[in-house]
């Protein structure tokens, strides 16, 4: 496929992930020297691009020597925003001291720049309003407040990679490199993009991150006899429990306590009782036991076949696929 030189803008802002930013650098300057190789033209002019100031100090040991500031003059095709990292309670403020960014990252948008997220770099498309009405991902672990925060925004959990028009977003750690080869592919062709994520050893057309994600209970509501019922959920789970039964619990009727639950954790009961269920046997799994059907039984399931559906669906993985992808190996 032909191949035309974009600008890239790596953005680099106080309480970015430093990895991030390096192997985003690297995944894209390994994309250049492929294509040398190949006799083919350098698809891409990679800058960094610092908020405030040209030197940005990372969490560790090391500082970012930026280009330009987003202040300065100068055009770009793609606009690339890492994640941050911060704790939960403090992205409010990350977000507030990042204002003007967010208002750049607009201006850039309507000047048709081509616009990467990159797990949790999600928040600044989705403060910006951006991502409104469209498909998105970020780190499964955010996806939580993320759709309390930005109720508008088709936030798709599983997703490694979602795109609409001139937007791309990926999902959760080192899974948003994913995103990283999806775009590469969309410029050099598929021949580069493979090379790579075999030299980078990433798992080439991934497109679920549904394997990675640790289920703690939706808990970012209010609702005090909800909570009440995910704690009895949590503690009956092993047994053959019943929706019923947690109504009765909280004194709700049936058809109440599903409207509540459901509104307060997006999953209707029968659901959130499957996904403890499933993280439990995980956990199971990964600390060694190998015995399936013992597994099956502890978590109250009689049938084997319907355990096996439910823990494939939640997971993408049938259980003896899970069981041998993190079980511990000796040394």
């Amino acid at each position: 496929m032909p191949i035309t030189m974009k600008h890239i803008s790596i953005i680099v802002y106080d309480g970015v992930l430093s990895t991030a930013v390096s192997n985003t650098v690297s995944l894209l300057m390994s994309t250049n020297e492929s294509a040398l190789k190949k006799g083919l033209p350098i698809p891409f002019n990679i800058e960094l691009i610092g908020v405030q100031h040209k030197t940005v100090q990372s969490n560790l040991p090391l500082q970012f020597i930026c280009h330009k500031t987003i202040s300065e003059k100068f055009k770009t095709d793609v606009v690339i925003i890492p994640p941050m990292n911060t704790d939960p309670e403090h992205i409010d403020i990350l977000l507030k001291q990042n204002n003007v960014l967010i208002h750049w990252i607009k201006e850039r948008y309507l000047e048709k720049v081509q616009l990467i997220s990159l797990c949790t770099g999600a928040y600044f498309l989705a403060e910006s309003g951006l991502l409104h009405h469209i498909p998105a991902t970020s780190h499964w672990g955010a996806i939580e407040d993320l759709q309390k925060r930005y109720p508008k925004i088709d936030f798709k959990p599983d997703h490694v990679v979602t795109q609409s028009n001139a937007i791309i977003t990926g999902g959760g750690g080192f899974s948003s490199l994913n995103a990283m080869l999806y775009f590469i592919e969309q410029n050099t062709g598929k021949e580069i993009s493979i090379e790579l994520s075999k030299f980078y050893a990433l798992d080439y057309g991934r497109t679920s991150q549904r394997v990675f994600t640790v289920f703690s209970g939706q808990r970012l509501h209010d609702d005090d006899e909800i909570h009440k019922a995910q704690r009895y959920i949590e503690t009956k789970f092993k047994t053959d429990i019943r929706v019923e039964q947690i109504a009765d619990e909280v004194n709700m009727s049936r058809r109440n306590f599903i409207r509540r639950f459901k509104n307060a954790t997006h999953l209707n009961p029968i659901e959130y009782i499957q996904r403890v269920k499933v993280e439990a046997a995980k956990k199971a799994f990964e600390t060694g036991e190998k015995n399936i059907a013992d597994v099956t039984y502890s978590m109250g399931y009689n049938d084997l076949k319907t355990f096996r559906t439910v823990f494939k669906r939640i997971t993408g993985l049938t259980p003896a696929d899970y069981r041998n992808k993190f079980k511990g190996h000796e040394i």
